[in-house]
């Protein structure tokens, strides 16, 4: 889901001034949507809120497990491979 905020509230919720957002929207750096308000244009600021899990939670003891067991088939399978050539 997408959020408009306007360039001054956009500025006081990241502790920018007015100026460094504005040059932000100039440089292509934020996303704008520029909507007819009482017969004036106003500038809004794009926000995303869809939640991305940019970290994933990891079971270190469940991978460890896995590799482990992996890495125990390999190893029978090749001494099974070098018993069999001698």
């Amino acid at each position: 889901m997408e959020e408009l905020i306007s360039i001054p509230k956009y500025a006081a919720k990241n502790r920018l001034s007015i100026h460094t957002v504005i040059k932000k929207t100039m440089n292509g750096e934020l996303p704008t949507v520029v909507k007819h308000e009482g017969g004036k244009e106003v500038t809004y600021i794009l926000l995303s809120t869809e939640v991305l899990p940019e970290e994933e939670i990891i079971d270190y003891k469940k991978e460890y497990e896995a590799l482990q067991k992996e890495f125990l088939i390999l190893k029978t399978k090749y001494e099974k491979l070098l018993s069999v050539s001698l």
